[in-house]
Parts: C-alpha cells; sequence; structure tokens
C-alpha cells in the first residue's frame, strides 16, 4: 500500500489539501447513485445544472466538520480562498460556482425522503461487502425525540379578519410538530415540541449505528411503527435481520406475529406485568411439564411456526410420569406469540438480546450529544415532517460513511496509512518554505 501511494501523484492528495477523511471518501465510497437518481428530476433545455453529487458532498461536510455551524456557514467557507480543497471535493474549484445556501434547501426539498431511502440503501449494500463491518443479524429498535424549531406557544397563521373568534386550529412555527412526552431525566422537561425518530441499529466492531429511520409525530405508539419498520427494512434487498430487540413499548402479539410470519423477523420483547401468562409456562414465562419442571428449549420450526420444547433429563430421571411422557413438547407460536417465539421468555439468548438494545439505548445519547455541534440546542433548522425525514436519512448515511471509511481504516488500509499523508502534507510545506534562489 506504501509502494501505491507512491505511484499516486503528489498532485492528487494536495488537491484535497492532504484532508484524510475527504481523500477516504472519494477513495472508497462511491456515490455514483446519487447523479443516478437525482439526475432524471433535472428538466431538459436552459442552463445546464449543477452535479447533484456537489449538493451531496456539501451536507457531508455540514455533517462532519465540527466547525461549521449552520448552511450560511458552510458556504461562506466554501467560498474562502483558503478552502481549496472542500470545493475540490465538492466538485467546484471556482468559488464563483459555489452554490448558495438556498440551493441547498431546494435540494432538499425536491429530493424526496424516498430518493434519499434508495441512496441510503445503496451505500448499506456497499457496506455489508466490507468485512465484519454490519452485523445485522441481531438488530435493536427503539426511538427517541427530535425538538423542532419553534419559539413560544401556539398561533393562529390564518388569514382571518378575527382571529379571535375564527375556528382556525392554533400551529407553531413548524405546523407539523406537536407536543410528545419523554422520559423524566435530571435537568429536563417531560414535555417537548417536535417529532419522534424510530430507528433500527444493528451492530459493528465499534459500536451500534443506525441503519434507518422514519420521523412520525410524537404522540404516536412506538406499536404503530414497528411493521412500516420492518417493511422499510425489507427494501434493502441484500441485508438479512433475524431478530429485533425492543422494548415493550412495541409489545404486541399481532404484529409480532405479522413481524415473524410475513417478513421472517423475530422480535424479542419482556413481557408485561400484567400480561396473562399461560397455564402450561412458569411465572417469568417459560414452559413447564405436568409436574411443574422446566423444559429446555430444542429449537423453532418456521415451518410450521412451531416452538419445541424437551424435558430436563436431571428432572426426568425420578419424575414418577417418565413412562408416560413424550419428553418432547410443542407450542404453537401464531396461538401465543410471547411465549411460543423463536427465543423463549426468560432465555439465556433473550437476556443477551435485551442487553444490546441498552447499548442501542447508549448509541441513541451519544447521537444526540454528537448532534449538539451541527443542530444548536438540538433542534432540528428545517421544518415539517417530509424535510425533517430528509434531513436525518442523511444524517443516517453520513454517519454510515464515516464508520465505513473508518473501517477500511482498521481493517484494509496499512495502520500508518494516516501518518503517511500528513508526511506528504509536512513535505510540501517544507518546499513551499524553502527560499527562492536570488
Amino acid at each position: 500500500m506504501e509502494l501505491q501511494l507512491e505511484l499516486i501523484p503528489f498532485h492528487y492528495y494536495n488537491t484535497l489539501g492532504f484532508d484524510v477523511e475527504l481523500i477516504d471518501y472519494i477513495d472508497h465510497v462511491d456515490d455514483s447513485i446519487v447523479l443516478e437518481k437525482i439526475k432524471p428530476l433535472y428538466k431538459d433545455g436552459g442552463r445546464p445544472p449543477a452535479d447533484p453529487r456537489t449538493y451531496f458532498r456539501m451536507h457531508y461536510l455540514y455533517f462532519t466538520m465540527p466547525e461549521i455551524s449552520s448552511f450560511r456557514e458552510l458556504c461562506r467557507q466554501l467560498k474562502e480562498p483558503k478552502n481549496q480543497a472542500w470545493r475540490n471535493f465538492i466538485g467546484t474549484p471556482n468559488i464563483k460556482d459555489v452554490p448558495v445556501h438556498s440551493s441547498l434547501s431546494h435540494f432538499r426539498k425536491y429530493v424526496t425522503p424516498e430518493l434519499f431511502y434508495e441512496i441510503l440503501f445503496d451505500l448499506i449494500r456497499q457496506a455489508l461487502k466490507l468485512d465484519n463491518f454490519l452485523q445485522p443479524a441481531l438488530s435493536g429498535i427503539d426511538s427517541r425525540p427530535v425538538y423542532a424549531l419553534v419559539n413560544g406557544y401556539k398561533k393562529k397563521r390564518c388569514h382571518c379578519k378575527n382571529q379571535e373568534t375564527c375556528d382556525c386550529e392554533k400551529t407553531y412555527s413548524d405546523p407539523d410538530a406537536k407536543v410528545g412526552i419523554q422520559r423524566n431525566k435530571a435537568n429536563q422537561n417531560k414535555f417537548f415540541i417536535g417529532y419522534r425518530k424510530h430507528s433500527i441499529v444493528c451492530q459493528t466492531p465499534s459500536g451500534p449505528i443506525v441503519l434507518l429511520s422514519i420521523i412520525l409525530p410524537p404522540d404516536t405508539a412506538d406499536i404503530d411503527v414497528l411493521l412500516p419498520l420492518v417493511e422499510k427494512l425489507n427494501q434493502i434487498g441484500d441485508l438479512k435481520v433475524d431478530y429485533l430487540a425492543a422494548d415493550l413499548g412495541y409489545f404486541s402479539a399481532e404484529d409480532q406475529a405479522a413481524s415473524l410470519i410475513e417478513h421472517d423477523v423475530a422480535v424479542v420483547t419482556e413481557i408485561k406485568k400484567n400480561t396473562v401468562i399461560p397455564e402450561t409456562c412458569s411465572p417469568e414465562g417459560m414452559p413447564e411439564c405436568a409436574e411443574g419442571h422446566k423444559l429446555l428449549f430444542d429449537g423453532f420450526d418456521k415451518d410450521t411456526y412451531t416452538s419445541w420444547f424437551r424435558g430436563d433429563e436431571s428432572k426426568c430421571m425420578a419424575c414418577p410420569l417418565q413412562a408416560t411422557c413424550d419428553k418432547q413438547f410443542g407450542f404453537s407460536f401464531e396461538e401465543n406469540p410471547f411465549f411460543h417465539g423463536p427465543v423463549p421468555q426468560g432465555s439465556e439468548l433473550q437476556k443477551e438480546m435485551l442487553r444490546f438494545r441498552k447499548q442501542v439505548e447508549l448509541s441513541f445519547a451519544h447521537e444526540s450529544n454528537q448532534l449538539d455541534s451541527v443542530l444548536r440546542h438540538k433542534k432540528v433548522p428545517v421544518k415539517t415532517t417530509e424535510r425533517v425525514q430528509s434531513f436525518f436519512i442523511m444524517r443516517d448515511l453520513f454517519r454510515l460513511i464515516e464508520r465505513m471509511i473508518q473501517h477500511v481504516r482498521d481493517t484494509i488500509l496499512p495502520e500508518n496509512h494516516v501518518e503517511v499523508i500528513k508526511a506528504l502534507q509536512i513535505q510540501q510545506v517544507e518546499q513551499l518554505s524553502l527560499p527562492i534562489a536570488g
């Protein structure tokens, strides 16, 4: 790899300012899907349009560069002479060609969330080709609040002459934002104004990462989002999730059964305190034989949706029913999904899956803290559900790109990859610092 670095022209790194993040993006991320999906939106005739990858990479800079706090600030810095490397990265070497900040808003407006999803799914398929990166067999599902960019109380924004007596509905400055309830935490209000982000998260060697998200009003019940998220997950194609660990907000017999039967995804949850436990199960939800001995899980038959258990030999030896007992017990998943699913209640396998869900919660907290550098006071800088959805799809896909690049560095590139590029930068600085012979 060092030889390869030497063979590459020196100006290749110089044009990107020896910025390792930009260089590795160009070398290891294929964003041609952006041009393929968005170019058909342009009308024929008139002035040649800008390359959509320019706007896409501008958003990459916005989400990944901590010194950029707004889209206006992004455009201002791109027009500074010292940031030639950024202009080369987005494909507009000439300062006059740098798009204005309003064009970024138009880009997100006309590129619908469905198109952004297709771009995200293509990047996920790229990530799946990296060895030992995405580990989606066990994934988690959770939600977190998204704070809208609103101030003050609701107001009537109608054009009626007398707003005090008209029947028009009061709205916030973001018409889709609503009041939601969040968990009680220290120094945090119980209520918030905005949306709720529901996400599916999978494992990677460096920790959980969000695969995809759906933005919905904060008063939407978690269980109403389970099947739409699973259906969206199946659109990726090459991705296979076997188990989906969830909290009690996604506790529903009908939806858990539909998820496994229709989408081949087993949803794993605990049981609520008021759940009616079958007579054949212990108070913890584990199946028992007629003598009250806990049974051992013996597999799940997906053809018949039957959960099989066998007797414990240490208990069967002294059982008075040993001669008449078959020692094999089958329970129908469709009759009781909570207790007779692919993952038995109270088993070590279930406990391990639920521990992963705790990591998902920590990942969400980490994401929320990271957003401080992008979302001032953690408020999303766009309004309406569709634009907020597009914004967070881009946020998820750029985090995925960052983790892909880091994984490539850790597993494929030489250990001194970053140091070599920095050494080239120092070499250039020394050459430019040499006095010119008189």
